[in-house]
């Protein structure tokens, strides 16, 4: 995550990564939910650089099939599935997205996930020159 952010303010960046986690992480995390991140983290190819102990993690809830109730538990597994989500082009398109509105001012759009995908998929498509964030 830290290497797709190496422009942005720590502050700025945090408040965004915030939204995006309410927006694309599930409400309610089981097995089902975890697996299918799985798959994805496989074809993404992150799941290699995740540590042995975060992979070791999401296979036994993903064996579990139980919802996870611990909070302790649930922002562990949330921060890893955010770090899944940030490395497609669907969450790093959802992050740029998040930050171009709120340099912009454009904070009603914080709560449209079609809004916030164009203005991201936008941004990530123009060349180098024009990427100016804030």
């Amino acid at each position: 995550m830290t290497t797709l952010l190496t422009n942005i303010s720590k502050e700025y960046s945090a408040d965004a990564v915030e939204v995006v986690r309410k927006l694309l992480i599930p409400k309610q995390l089981d097995g089902r939910v975890v697996e299918q991140y799985i798959r994805k983290a496989v074809r993404v190819g992150i799941w290699g650089k995740l540590t042995p102990t975060s992979r070791a993690l999401l296979r036994a809830v993903a064996l579990w099939r139980g919802v996870v109730k611990s909070r302790v538990l649930r922002e562990i597994v949330e921060e890893l599935l955010l770090n899944i989500e940030l490395h497609t082009l669907r969450g790093r398109a959802m992050l740029y997205g998040v930050l171009v509105a709120t340099g912009a001012g454009l904070h009603s759009l914080l709560n449209s996930v079609s809004s916030l995908l164009c203005l991201g998929i936008s941004y990530l498509s123009n060349p180098p020159v024009f990427k100016l964030l804030g």
